[in-house]
């Protein structure tokens, strides 16, 4: 039985407009997240993960536009809508636990009031009584203690608020939840209890998620499969088993060899050389080419295309083409 897509994104293009010039944040990028399952998107910082999701969000910053593609959400293209439409959807059907609870609550307002803002936006007619006992309801979701719904982001630890985040966005019940870095800044235990927690719920609620991240440790303890950015394209996706286990593109591999293995020989980890290019003049072919001890003279002319390997499993690279130079 074919598998329903929820999130249908098509040849994405994410620019933003700055004083230099354009920078070319998310380009080519297409893939497709299906009822219940998790989704990783990892690469370096800048690599354009936060980007595309604030993309299926409409909450791009002012700067920032669609320059192509199609978001496609239950066979409807919503980068075609309007800020009224936006705002019917937005928490409804996709919500977003982002990255850094702390900046992202208000620190003068109550988490009750900040949580009820959420509901009532979207069901203005509803009882304050109601509302009361959903966000009770959702604290005891998110595994907090329900006499604390009164109290300020301030007197919560890191992990206590990023449980609140996301019950935030669990406020009304979205078939997508977006997680933007959720264990950043937590310290190991509270991390590990965090991804119990978004497993679990994914279990409870049969949501479908999508996980961003740049620590592999996390995609493989909650997502099916992951998709690799590296500076604005996806450069490989495919189940968490066989891009980890049998990863193609020469960054996929160097990602996966620069994470520590506690199991493995006790070697230094392998860092990659160089950093990211500049996105105000990306560069021509293959955007890797530059970092890549394996690149070849069509990897500085030629864009790859992607490489169906089989079971969903694509990379796009000229030396998995057959490219011998």
């Amino acid at each position: 039985m074919e598998r329903k897509k929820v999130l249908e994104i098509t040849d994405l293009n994410i620019f933003f407009d700055i004083s230099l010039g354009t920078v070319k944040a998310v380009e080519n990028v297409s893939f497709n997240l299906y009822e219940g399952e998790s989704l990783g998107l990892v690469g370096e910082s800048g690599c354009g993960k936060t980007t595309t999701a604030l993309s299926t969000m409409g909450m791009l910053p002012d700067n920032g536009y669609l320059d192509n593609g199609s978001i496609l959400y239950e066979d409807k293209d919503i980068a075609k809508n309007s800020e009224t439409d936006w705002q019917l959807y937005r928490w409804n059907d996709i919500s977003m636990v982002f990255q850094g609870a702390m900046n992202a609550l208000n620190p003068v307002k109550k988490i009750s009031f900040q949580i009820a803002e959420a509901i009532l936006l979207h069901n203005p007619g509803m009882k304050d009584d109601d509302v009361r006992a959903r966000i009770v309801e959702l604290f005891k979701v998110v595994g907090l203690d329900e006499k604390r719904v009164d109290d300020y982001p301030h007197e919560f630890s890191g992990g206590m608020r990023q449980r609140v985040m996301i019950a935030m966005a669990l406020a009304c019940d979205p078939k997508v939840l977006i997680a933007d870095e959720p264990t950043t800044a937590l310290d190991v235990m509270v991390q590990a209890q965090i991804i119990d927690l978004i497993n679990e719920l994914r279990g409870k609620m049969h949501m479908s998620m999508m996980i961003i991240t740049h620590d592999l440790s996390i995609i493989s303890e909650t997502c099916d499969r992951i998709a690799v950015m590296y500076a604005g394209n996806i450069v490989e996706i495919g189940s968490v088993r066989s891009v980890i286990k049998e990863s193609k593109h020469p960054y996929t591999q160097k990602l996966i060899a620069a994470f520590p293995n506690i199991y493995g020989k006790k070697t230094l980890i392998e860092s990659i050389p160089g950093s990211p290019p500049n996105l105000l003049e990306p560069p021509s072919g293959c955007r890797f080419h530059l970092r890549c001890d394996k690149a070849m003279d069509v990897c500085k002319r030629e864009v790859p295309v992607p490489i169906d390997f089989g079971n969903g499993h694509f990379a796009a690279c000229h030396l998995l083409g057959g490219h011998h130079e």
